[in-house]
């Protein structure tokens, strides 16, 4: 991966979806079903709307051996049922709050699909100022001690039928690490396409997972590809600073990453630039 130094590749027109910033941290015992809506009243007159969904798993980025490539799920047993994951959605339902006993999440996300992608660095101010103010609910409410273990960043893109590719024999000319070229030429181009890939991080703490799924969009029925990088990692410690430079280093990776990955021909589409 190139140094942090070189200029940062942009774009003009990015196929973004959605963004996700978010901290994992030690399940804390004392949060309980009613903890969601105190937590919400702080936040209610910006976040109206409440929801309630499955827990998300805990997951660990490890390096023990070489055999070991992949994100460990930890699973809990427990007599009682868990408690669900909560979101809390502001008016336009762009931005939302996701909250469980051992995780904290903000997202921004197109709903009407003609918003523009705010950038990163509007919105990471909107998640450190909800994840302080958790941090005071939490000691506010007398719980455990949050102690953040992972932070995650993700970026979940969609590509659309027509830009670029037209079928699955030749999205080689938007990911061009793919070919559709077979030995003896029996297999015509694929039916569909699931692909998962994993990068190291040099620090040994943390990964790049990339993964490709096709998807439809549910008003026009069109179909797209959805590109998906998520940068997770350990926290070496609980320090604010060193989540957020985590965070950063996080972010610039999935930036570096995704242009690595993808096309020349697509980054004319999406009106690449050079950010210094």
């Amino acid at each position: 991966m190139p140094k942090a130094k070189e200029p940062l590749p942009g774009y003009n027109k990015p196929p973004v979806n959605e963004v996700v910033i978010g901290v994992q941290f030690d399940k804390l015992k004392k949060f309980t079903a009613v903890h969601p809506g105190l937590y919400w009243q702080r936040i209610k007159d910006r976040y109206p709307q409440c929801s309630f969904h499955p827990p998300i798993a805990p997951l660990k980025e490890t390096f023990e051996s070489t055999r070991d490539l992949s994100v460990k799920k930890h699973l809990q047993l427990s007599s009682t049922p868990p408690l669900p994951r909560c979101w809390f959605l502001d008016g336009s339902g762009n931005q939302l709050v996701q909250l469980q006993p051992e995780r904290f999440l903000h997202n921004w996300r197109k709903v009407t699909g003609k918003e523009s992608y705010p950038r990163y660095n509007t919105i990471l101010p909107e998640f450190e100022r909800l994840w302080k103010d958790f941090l005071d609910f939490a000691a506010s409410e007398s719980l455990d001690e949050v102690k953040p273990n992972h932070w995650e960043v993700t970026y979940i893109n969609h590509i659309y039928q027509g830009e670029v590719w037209t079928n699955f024999g030749d999205i080689h000319k938007l990911f061009p690490f793919f070919s559709s070229k077979t030995s003896l030429s029996n297999l015509q181009h694929p039916e569909r396409i699931n692909l998962d890939l994993s990068y190291a991080f040099p620090d040994e703490l943390s990964r790049l997972h990339i993964s490709i799924n096709p998807a439809y969009n549910k008003e026009s029925g069109k179909m797209l590809l959805q590109l998906n990088l998520t940068a997770r990692g350990r926290l070496e410690n609980t320090e604010h600073e060193n989540l957020i430079g985590c965070l950063g280093l996080g972010h610039e990776w999935i930036v570096r990453g995704f242009t690595d990955f993808t096309s020349p021909e697509a980054h004319k589409l999406w009106e690449r630039k050079e950010l210094t």
